[in-house]
């Protein structure tokens, strides 16, 4: 068992986005902005940082957070990691990105916490075809910022973490995670609880979990929209150990969403239009049916999302092992998606590499269509928001991490230098006003591990 042991930590000490909540975009770095950022729907795609697995593992584990109680001591050094990040998209996007977290464990019980600032601008093709936001000298009624260039914004989310763990180590583990997050014109509140228990002399380990999450979306252009979101979320699955180089695992992942699902600030145009781009930057669109300011998104209020992903762990050597999933995943809107994914890991004593690459491959939504050629009182749903269109992702990755200070005694934690970058192309064929887009993300960082 000495290489599948070794592999496991191989997927426990490096960075992998497997698995995306159902329903979701493909996974990106800081999500894209639109106009609002975390509107609380499935358009808020998760970042790297949100999905780190251990394949025979039952809940995430990351270089920077040891979440596996691997003795007993209450003596546990604490843990943490310090990131800072920067992603830029050719769709005229930055995010600056701080991220912090710490983790103690006692015995049987950890307790977890992370803290993540996000610093978004945007002048996307989202915000320059808004009637609003796209307009010159605009002054939002709930912050009193004012856009003197037009087809601008720009917001800060916040996001808190905390999660208690408890592992006695033989088998039977059980986490409960909180969060909260809030933006200018969106805030919400999660509450998560995931487990596992080893079979089969701990050479198989079944797992499962729920969230709920509760969110409320607002609009800085209207002081009287007041809407609301609510999320359940579910999982299950099985890994096992089949030899001593090889494991597998197969997950069955859940999402129910109900209430408000739209942008307050996207727009749908109708007609066989053209557009046209100003000086200042706003689009502008002739040759519509009804009024060139179009209508306000209008999405269905219940979305089932359901997503299989089967993953296979395969040791190439001691401390070297090649990861692979695929991931396939269906909504009540008609979305289907297949993610097959591939990476190859490497753990040394003193440092660290992960390379990896993602295809995605999406359908668009039953009601979406790249132009809404007719009158709209002929359509029940309609959006131009490009991720519920036929979409191509190629996504490649690279993590490096070396040791830059060692514990001097058992007790102490080792400091390690860590650089992640990922790079995204995504093709949306048939989308007029952003074909397709390229974006990167680079982060850097200090971590504190035991």
């Amino acid at each position: 068992m000495q290489l599948i042991r070794a592999l496991v930590l191989v997927a426990a000490t490096t960075t992998l986005a497997l698995a995306q909540a159902p329903g979701d975009t493909p996974p990106t770095a800081p999500p894209p902005a639109s106009p609002t950022p975390a509107a609380g729907s499935d358009n808020d795609t998760p970042t790297q940082d949100d999905y780190r697995d251990v394949l025979a593992g039952e809940k995430p584990t990351t270089p920077d957070q040891s979440t596996t109680a691997s003795t007993t001591s209450d003596d546990e050094p604490m843990t943490g990691t310090g990131r800072f990040g920067v992603y830029h998209d050719s769709d005229a996007t930055t995010v600056i990105r701080g991220l912090a977290t710490a983790a103690k464990e006692w015995g049987h019980w950890s307790l977890n916490t992370t803290a993540v600032v996000d610093a978004v601008t945007s002048a996307s093709v989202d915000v320059k075809t808004s009637p609003a936001l796209g307009k010159v000298d605009v002054v939002t009624g709930a912050s009193g910022q004012s856009s003197k260039t037009g087809g601008e914004m720009s917001d800060t989310r916040y996001l808190g973490t905390i999660g208690v763990g408890w592992n006695d180590t033989r088998g039977h583990a059980l986490s409960l995670t909180t969060s909260a997050a809030s933006e200018r014109d969106y805030s919400s509140v999660s509450a998560g609880l995931n487990g596992s228990i080893d079979v089969a002399d701990r050479n198989v380990t079944l797992l499962g979990g729920f969230t709920l999450t509760d969110n409320n979306v607002s609009s800085v252009l209207d002081s009287t929209l007041h809407r609301k979101m609510s999320a359940f979320g579910w999982s299950g699955g099985v890994a096992r150990v089949l030899t001593p180089t090889d494991a597998v695992r197969l997950r069955y992942d859940g999402k129910l969403s109900d209430g408000y699902q739209a942008s307050p600030y996207r727009s749908v145009r109708f007609g066989d239009w053209t557009t046209t781009t100003l000086s200042t930057g706003q689009i502008t669109f002739d040759h519509t049916i009804g009024s060139a300011d179009g209508l306000p998104e209008k999405l269905p209020e219940k979305r089932l999302s359901t997503a299989l992903t089967g993953e296979w762990v395969h040791a190439l050597a001691l401390g070297v092992g090649l990861h692979s999933s695929v991931r396939a995943a269906h909504d009540s809107w008609g979305v289907d998606s297949l993610t097959p994914a591939l990476d190859l890991r490497i753990a040394k004593a003193t440092w660290r590499l992960q390379l990896g690459y993602r295809l995605y491959l999406q359908s668009r939504a039953s009601f979406f269509e790249d132009k809404y050629t007719m009158d709209p009182a002929m359509y029940s749903s309609y959006s131009s928001d490009k991720e519920l269109g036929r979409q191509i992702g190629n996504l490649g990755s690279v993590d490096v991490a070396t040791a830059i200070m060692e514990p001097a005694s058992p007790n102490d934690a080792r400091m390690m230098l860590f650089f992640h970058t990922d790079v995204f192309q995504y093709q949306y064929p048939g989308f007029v006003l952003l074909p397709s887009r390229t974006s990167a993300f680079i982060e850097a960082g200090l971590s504190w591990e035991h």
